[in-house]
């Protein structure tokens, strides 16, 4: 009985701790910050040159869309320019990616010699080109018009190395899960990072829309090419990884409320549960590989950092707990206000996004039973099988695409011209 007391008292505590902070707190402090603001952010001088680099595996007929999206910015075009990253995708991605070299020949395609993964994709085309800027954007997403002026002004006017923008779901009412996830996305991005945003220590930046200076990204080159666990390659949650690398050399990472972007939101449990084992794999490995580096964060931003990690590791057990007590109704209706709240802020706030992405609020009342559900399955199949470093079903992929490629050499890049 100790024990569940003692679960119980601690379970409060970091409950007590991230809430204050996340949602307490860090909506305090963005109310204060006057660079989230409308207006705020100002042009620069001289509009700097920005290479848009888009690692694509396996994204057939939807790498079209992005690509119309991208010729529909409003930013100068001798200052911009594309490269999509073929990583030997193994469906018709490639045709349609030369449809799109053939459609706008001022886009770039790079062919991979073996499936590298995005990381490594990336790390190779930043070292072969020379723009101020590059913009990470994933191969499945739709970009607003003004998206990288925004980002650009709010990276100058900020002062800042790095700079994020809000991702929104595209396929917002296709199941009842894409759904849910809408609003999850929304309130992620409202309300998750504000604490992190004021002290310009964002410690993750989602690689679906993301500024970097090409500085910082040379600075982390060596970091970026040798990430391994436990002596394995590991190639998932890079974005995460990358911007807290960025983070403990001192560069400043910033979140633009007015960058906005929309990607595709898994329409069924299969691949929803692999996103979310990825994930959560990615949670922790971030930050058990983060420990040695605790001291060079934030100290209000490593309070948040190390109380969600605590959390993300602790509230399965509490569940257990409970479970075994037969006294879970309690935890449920916690969950159940928790999401009513964020569905009412969600109707209050939605209509600030296109129509297309958005849904009822009324949808995110699953949360309530696929939050904890997803915990306590997902966190320790997650922590058990840390040593699966691969991207899920692209670890076997590479494996036989090096095998038939015959090379090893990751500059060994093939770039194809319209």
């Amino acid at each position: 009985m100790l024990a569940i007391t003692t679960v119980e008292w601690l379970f409060g505590l970091l409950v007590l701790i991230v809430f204050t902070n996340r949602y307490v707190l860090g909506s305090l402090l963005r109310i204060s910050d006057r660079r989230t603001e409308e207006g705020y952010n100002t042009d620069p001088d001289i509009w700097p040159s920005v290479t848009i680099v888009v690692p694509v595996f396996c994204e057939g007929e939807s790498v079209i869309r992005t690509a119309d999206s991208f010729a529909a910015l409003d930013y100068p075009k001798d200052k911009l320019s594309v490269v999509f990253i073929d990583d030997c995708s193994t469906d018709d991605t490639l045709d349609y990616l030369n449809i799109v070299i053939k459609r706008y020949p001022w886009m770039r395609l790079r062919q991979n010699p073996f499936n590298m993964g995005k990381r490594l994709g990336i790390k190779e085309t930043v070292l072969n080109i020379d723009s101020d800027l590059v913009m990470s954007v994933d191969s499945d997403v739709i970009v607003e018009d003004n998206v990288v002026r925004e980002l650009v002004r709010h990276m100058y006017s900020s002062k800042v190395d790095a700079v994020g923008g809000c991702v929104f779901v595209s396929n917002a009412d296709e199941t009842w899960l894409t759904r849910m996830q809408a609003v999850k996305y929304w309130v992620g991005y409202q309300f998750l990072k504000n604490i992190e945003n004021t002290y310009d220590h964002v410690m993750c930046l989602s690689g679906c829309l993301t500024l970097y200076k090409r500085e910082a990204l040379l600075a982390v080159d060596k970091d970026v090419e040798n990430r391994t666990f436990l002596g394995d390659e590991v190639k998932y949650g890079e974005d995460r990884f990358l911007t807290r690398k960025l983070v403990e050399r001192g560069y400043r990472t910033r979140l633009c409320f007015t960058a906005r972007c929309y990607t595709k939101a898994p329409p069924t449990f299969g691949p929803y549960l692999n996103q979310q084992l990825r994930w959560r794999r990615s949670n922790m490995i971030d930050l058990i590989t983060a420990i040695p580096h605790l001291a060079k964060f934030n100290p209000f931003v490593l309070v948040h950092y190390l109380s969600m990690g605590t959390l993300l590791f602790f509230y399965p057990i509490f569940l257990v707990s409970k479970m075994m007590e037969m006294d879970f109704i309690l935890p449920m209706v916690g969950h159940a206000i928790l999401v009513t709240v964020f569905a009412m802020a969600y109707e209050i706030g939605k209509y600030k996004i296109p129509e297309f992405a958005r849904t009822s609020g009324l949808w995110f009342l699953s949360m309530a039973v696929v939050f904890p559900v997803i915990y306590i399955t997902m966190t320790p199949l997650g922590l058990f099988t840390l040593g699966t470093t691969s991207w899920e079903t692209r670890g076997a992929a590479k494996k036989k695409l090096k095998s038939k490629a015959g090379l090893a050499d990751p500059n060994n890049v093939k770039e194809v011209v319209a």
